[in-house]
């Protein structure tokens, strides 16, 4: 009886931790990027025009189905950036949930992420969103969304883009092939303490940012503490590697950063 009794209570928890999104005002919009490509992607804000702040998001994983639409219109994943994303908009941002390009439905590989081709994507989206009014874009990458971040801070110029954030970012390795030296925009970096995916250590995290420090800012916060009950293997997103029992604070320090307020540099 105790064990129903508890596990009654963690999904109470699990509910209560995931808003729905179709409270907010969503979306669909597609656009043509490369020479017979387009991209989908959701448009979730509190209004039918976008705040003047936007955050694109980049999920973990191969990317192939970043989001779902539920029949009433509500915007539904398990990753940390999607479940969270109404956080985001309570907190005055428009967010972007990207789905994989056209010629690239099956997910997003390495190579992909780090290529030309998708700056080029990304490129034609941000254009997009500047034309609708939206002035500032931060890109925001979990898990292997960070390698997306990470390559599209050293390939993009474009002035409406204000900062990279990068959450439970990859280790080393995964990045060796991006030439992060290069990263000019504005960094935040969020990691959990007892992050347990074997690619995506704290000590690594700490690494990547000593390296970004060469050629920007970097703001590094530390995330301690997390749910009593982890609901997921250590890589996947119900875990410390997803912030799981953590998601409103991460989310506030997130948007402290993005409104340009003081952030410390350990939550807990």
């Amino acid at each position: 009886m105790k064990l129903i009794l508890f596990l009654c209570g963690m999904v109470t928890f699990l509910l209560s931790s995931f808003p729905n999104t179709a409270e907010s005002y969503n979306t669909l919009h597609t656009i043509p990027t490369r020479s017979g490509v387009t991209l989908d992607f959701v448009v979730i804000s509190q209004a039918s025009t976008p705040t003047d702040d936007a955050v694109i998001m980049f999920t973990g994983g191969n990317g192939a189905i970043p989001f779902r639409l539920t029949e009433n219109g509500a915007v539904s994943g398990w990753n940390f950036l999607i479940r969270t994303a109404d956080e985001f908009v309570q907190q005055g941002l428009t967010v972007i949930a990207v789905r994989p390009p056209s010629d690239h439905k099956n997910g997003l590989n390495s190579n992909f992420r780090e290529s030309s081709e998708h700056a080029e994507d990304i490129s034609c989206l941000t254009t997009y969103l500047a034309s609708t009014g939206i002035k500032r874009i931060y890109l925001a990458g979990n898990s292997r969304g960070t390698l997306s971040v990470a390559s599209l801070g050293t390939r993009l110029s474009d002035d409406h883009i204000k900062g990279i954030i990068l959450t439970s970012t990859l280790e080393s390795d995964f990045l060796s092939y991006i030439p992060i030296e290069k990263v000019r925009k504005p960094v935040l970096m969020v990691h959990h303490r007892a992050d347990q995916c074997r690619v995506s250590p704290y000590s690594e995290a700490l690494k990547t940012r000593q390296t970004i420090m060469n050629s920007t800012r970097v703001d590094f916060v530390e995330v301690n503490n997390s749910a009593f009950f982890q609901m997921s293997e250590p890589c996947n997103d119900l875990s410390s590697h997803g912030f799981f029992g953590m998601e409103q604070k991460v989310v506030q320090v997130i948007a402290d950063w993005i409104h340009g307020r003081d952030i410390p540099g350990k939550i807990e």
